[in-house]
Parts: structure tokens; sequence; C-alpha cells
């Protein structure tokens, strides 16, 4: 069973007990709504705005279908963030150049429509609305785990298993073999890495032997991403980077960013181990403008942490980063050097260069309420529930998240 280790998480923010439980036993236990910005209407826009509930739906996925169905790139499709898959989320999406039309998918509707000049982009919302209930939990545990971190509201960053693939973890270690330039390697684990999903004795046949001539014809159509890979392989062998290319470009990235992710996890489950108080040489968060604490500015720096105006942030790598300095610098380091690499290892061909950026280490949870089994808070754009539901469960199976 895949474990918060696997994907680098492997520290706590608080000392409580274990409350156990078990997070989406049905879709609708995970509610999630986007809190979008204000998006001008005009009646002659050049996008069409959805407002759309899905659930059961992968993000990625009900791109494809929503592109198909409009008849256009995916690339035309703008979206604030991506979702959790066994959900229920509401959120907006712009599609460029499309006319308003039904679309007739399973577990799908559109609940409102306008145009708009404005495409939405990453980041475009002010935070996520969560309502999750909780299944199998000693309740009296988990009010009192919720009560206790509600005080403050603060929890670590982490980036959550969705990212990385709750039953099938291995998008960071695609990224990982691609940033080695081992796109073979790459190409065997995104096809045939088994995990805990419904395809698990196909994939292991191919990863334990994997020849696209034995396998093309038989990985079955709900793979389709998979088996465009195996075709591509069978019909030319050894084209590696070829048979990556035939992904969406958006998903080739995700890979990249999932083995940041990866590494932002370790650098922040270091930090936790040694301390969560700001340290000189720590790189701050104020007002989207990243500072370097130094002996000058540390007091005036950490009156403002206290009243949570400013956050220590960690490295997402990148080949225009650089190293905090005092012990967060120090954690920065030693994990790049666990992992063998370097910051110009993320200066790739195929337009999959990344620079890298800062991300806040601690975020604060708002509008925090419980009842019963049944958690309500707002959390910021770009954090994930699934973190601040691992300090309040203090379960480390992913498979209960």
């Amino acid at each position: 069973m895949p474990n918060f280790n696997d994907i680098g998480i492997y520290s706590y923010y608080y000392n409580l007990k274990q409350a156990g439980g078990k997070l989406r036993t049905e879709p609708d236990d995970f509610y999630v709504e986007e809190m979008i910005n204000e998006i001008p209407k005009d009646p002659d826009g050049e996008n069409l705005i959805l407002k759309i509930r899905a659930k059961n739906w992968e993000h990625n996925r009900l791109i494809r279908f929503i592109a198909r169905a409009y008849g256009v790139s995916p690339k035309r499709i703008g979206f604030a963030g991506t979702k959790d898959r066994r959900a229920v989320k509401v959120q907006y999406i712009s599609i460029y150049g499309a006319k308003f039309k039904e679309i007739n998918l399973q577990d799908f509707e559109i609940l409102e429509y306008f145009y708009s000049n404005k495409r939405i982009y990453l980041g475009n919302h002010k935070g996520n609305l969560f309502r999750i209930k909780i299944r199998d939990t000693q309740i009296d545990i988990l009010q009192e785990n919720f009560n206790q971190i509600a005080i403050k509201g603060i929890f670590p960053n982490f980036y959550g298993p969705q990212r990385f693939g709750n039953l099938r973890p291995v998008s960071h270690l695609v990224g990982r073999d691609i940033i080695r330039r081992d796109y073979k390697e790459a190409a065997r684990k995104f096809i045939g890495m088994p995990g805990e999903d419904n395809f698990t004795d196909i994939r292991n046949e191919y990863y334990e032997d994997p020849d696209p001539k034995k396998y093309a014809d038989r990985f079955p159509e709900a793979l389709d991403l998979e088996k465009a890979v195996l075709m591509h392989l069978r019909e030319h062998p050894e084209d590696y980077v070829g048979a990556l290319k035939t992904l969406p470009p958006s998903l080739v990235s995700m890979f990249i960013h999932a083995y940041q992710a990866y590494l932002f996890n370790k650098i922040l489950s270091e930090r936790l181990k040694i301390s969560k108080e700001l340290e000189i040489g720590d790189v701050v968060n104020k007002n989207g403008k990243f500072i370097k604490v130094n002996s000058l500015n540390y007091s005036q720096f950490k009156e403002e942490y206290i009243r949570g105006e400013i956050q220590p942030t960690g490295l997402i790598i990148g080949h225009e980063q650089e190293y905090a300095s005092g012990i967060q610098g120090d954690i920065e380091r030693k994990v790049m050097e666990e992992e063998g690499v370097s910051f110009v290892d993320f200066k790739l061909p195929y337009n999959l260069s990344s620079k890298g950026e800062r991300r806040n280490m601690f975020e604060k949870a708002s509008d925090m309420n419980i009842q019963l089994d049944t958690l309500h808070f707002i959390l910021p754009p770009g954090s994930y529930a699934t973190s601040l539901m691992r300090e309040i469960m203090r379960i480390e199976n992913m498979a209960n998240y």
C-alpha cells in the first residue's frame, strides 16, 4: 500500500493522537468549491465561461472530454486549479473561441455560463471551500485534534497525494527519469509501474516484460494514454522521446512538477524535524516578494511571522533558483545531494524546462468548524486539503485519503 513516505512526507507539525478514519468512501463525502476572483461579463467576449459541477472525474481526463465536446484543443481551456478526482467539485473553466452548448457526460453538469474577455488561468481564485466527511474515525479524538489545530489554523503546506496519484503514486518517479534524461525508463514506469488501481495485473506484466508488441493491443481502452505510448513504441521501437511526445504536453510537464513537489515535500519534512520557527537564513514570502532573513531584519520579520503576515519558504527546484542560507539552505542542499540533482538538470529540451520558485512551507486554514464527523474549512490557492487532513487523522496509508 502506498504511504506518505513514498511522496516525501514523513513529519508532522502537531503532536496529536491518532483519530483514524477514511476519506472518500463515497465521492459525495468530499466536496470542494472554487472561490473564484470576479470575472467581468461581456456578451461579446472571446471566452466562454462555464461553472461546472463534476463528480469522480480526473482533471486532465475531464478537460480532454470537454475539449472534444466543443471541438477545440485542450490548450484553449483555462482553469484556476486542479481538483481532487474522487470528489464532488464545483469550479470555473474558460474556453477560448467557443459558443455555449450542453454536454452529455455522466456525473457532470453546467451550472452557469456566460462570456468574458478575460481567460481563467492558474491561480485565478481566492481559495477553495471544503466540506469533508470522515468515516470509521474516533469522533472524540477527531474533534479534539480539529479544535486543537483550529486555534492557529496553521498546517504544513505539503503537496498532497493527488499531485502524485493516490493509488498509484508514480508521477514524480516518471518526472525523475525525465530529469535524468532516461526516457526509456520514464515510459516504462508511466505505462507499467503497478499500484493499487484496477489495472495492476496488466501493468505489472508489462513492467516485468516491457515489450510493446505484446501489450499494445492488450491494454484496455480506459488506459488510452498508456495505449497511445505503446502503439507508438510498437511502430517505432526505441523512440522513447517520440513515445512520450504522444502524451499531452501538460501531462508531461505535470511529471516534472510532481518531481519538484516530491523534493519540496522532503525539504519540508526535514525542516519540521528541526524548527517550525522563523530562522536566520530563511527566505520569506512578503506580499509576493521573497526576502532573505538576516541578523538585521530578523526581529521585524519574527514579529510579522507571529502575526501570520509572512511565511518562510521552501525550494521548488528549477534552473533559476538558489539556496536559502542557514539551516534551511543546509536542508535544501542535503535533499538535492541525496537525489543527485542540480539546478541545471531542470533546463530541459522539448519546452519542459522549469525555472522553479519558492513555496510557503506553512499555510493557514480559515472558517474552520466541525459537526460530528464532517469538517468545513477554507484553504488558500495551491494548498491541499489532504495535508491538513493528515495532521488531523494521523494515518499514513494514502489509500485512506
